[in-house]
């Protein structure tokens, strides 16, 4: 069976030393994972296992560089703060997590046709695990690299998703074809560190093939060319973040509001992956 990897060099450890939260157990430990091996992919998933009578809503979780089917789970400071406060408020809904490995983009080209694959076998084969969706809502929540991948499912796949939070999301101004000229304006505006930057782009020029292939997956192209009913987005990025993601974030949430999307910027200082627990629990609740 064909897995999902990235061969990516050293430079992923000795770049992110605290990319991720430490593994530390959220306010409950409710929760079952497997691997599935289907189509030639095999994908690894948990499920938190909640009583369904009470909310059918249910929210996708895609984790960042270096995590697993595990880490939302295991973030106490991170989205583990979500869960407390949704379960401090009697909202406790159906938590899906999905992961093909530390390294991974969820794009749609002839070399990684996971969008369509996530589409047509994963969500059908976990949905049907936790019953439906029933008369609740899909959302969808992305961390750092799965930022990235939330804003593929959502923007490539119309009608899927009502909400989408963006937690510290890896959109930028530069791609994996730009020009060092502009990678080092980049890196000068933003305040991001080099080794970050150089990161990040090494993972994504395994993955896309050609500028054409990158625009055809550029978030801030995506939301152009979306035509469908549109879902709420919400994006928090720390203003200090490691890899400047602070400028997409904000690019993407005013080019989303030029062209119809409902979106929610709530910056806060700090570096990567700070983001504010109060504003994105409450934006998937639907409360101020």
């Amino acid at each position: 069976m064909r897995r999902f990897a990235l061969a990516i060099a050293l430079l992923v450890f000795s770049s992110l030393g605290h990319a991720q939260d430490s593994a530390e157990p959220s306010y409950q430990s409710d929760y079952s994972c497997g691997t599935e091996s289907q189509l030639g992919f095999t994908f690894n998933y948990c499920i938190r296992n909640v009583d369904r009578t009470k909310t059918q809503d249910i929210i996708y979780f895609f984790h960042g560089l270096m995590g697993n089917e595990e880490t939302w789970f295991t973030q106490k400071m991170g989205t583990g703060m979500l869960e407390r406060k949704w379960h401090f408020r009697g909202y406790d809904p159906t938590i899906v997590t999905i992961s093909f490995g530390e390294v991974w983009l969820l794009v749609n080209n002839n070399k990684y046709p996971l969008i369509p694959y996530f589409k047509d076998v994963i969500m059908p084969f976990l949905e049907k695990k936790v019953g439906g969706l029933g008369k609740g809502k899909r959302m969808l929540i992305g961390q750092s690299m799965g930022g990235f991948n939330a804003a593929q499912a959502s923007l490539q796949l119309p009608n899927v998703f009502s909400k989408v939070a963006l937690l510290c999301p890896a959109i930028t101004t530069v791609g994996p074809f730009s020009s060092q000229q502009d990678i080092d304006a980049y890196i000068t505006r933003t305040g991001a560190i080099p080794s970050r930057v150089k990161l990040m782009l090494s993972i994504s020029h395994q993955v896309f093939v050609n500028q054409r292939d990158w625009d055809k997956h550029d978030p801030l192209k995506l939301l152009g060319r979306y035509r469908a009913n549109k879902p709420e987005f919400y994006v928090s990025t720390g203003l200090q973040d490691d890899f400047g993601f602070q400028e997409g974030s904000e690019e993407f949430v005013n080019a989303g509001k030029k062209v119809g999307f409902k979106t929610q910027w709530v910056p806060v200082p700090g570096g990567h992956c700070n983001f504010d627990r109060r504003t994105a629990a409450n934006f998937i609740m639907g409360v101020n």
